[in-house]
């Protein structure tokens, strides 16, 4: 039987759960939708979102890379960096025509994950 599959949830590893929390919703424009702390001074689980992208934040320690490449494709990557220029972040460079097809941009965030905003070039 073929699943209907929905989406990816990207679980990104940070050292500082509100300091990542901040970064995203105040730079990158998500809102927090929960958090989840298993007991008083357990590591913060946050789970934001914009649109239709989820990320989880999780301060757990272990199961896997430290960190992580993202991608996300948007309609205007300009205007997307304008955004975020405005709200202080500082991308490597502006975004650029690639000769694969694509117009991006990418920064790294507060944790070293590298991520990438583009929009395919016609």
């Amino acid at each position: 039987m073929d699943q209907k599959w929905s989406g990816w949830t990207p679980i990104l590893k940070v050292a500082d759960a509100p300091r990542s929390l901040a970064f995203y919703c105040d730079i990158l424009g998500f809102s927090k939708d929960w958090e989840h702390r298993f007991d008083e001074g357990w590591p913060l689980y946050v789970s934001v979102s914009r649109s239709r992208l989820t990320l989880h934040l999780s301060e757990h320690k272990g199961g896997g890379t430290e960190c992580a490449s993202l991608f996300v494709s948007v309609d205007d990557v300009d205007a997307v960096y304008k955004e975020f220029v405005d709200k202080g972040l500082v991308p490597e460079g502006p975004p650029i025509d690639r000769d694969y097809g694509v117009r991006d941009f990418s920064f790294r965030d507060p944790d070293g994950h590298h991520i990438g905003f583009g929009t395919r070039l016609n």
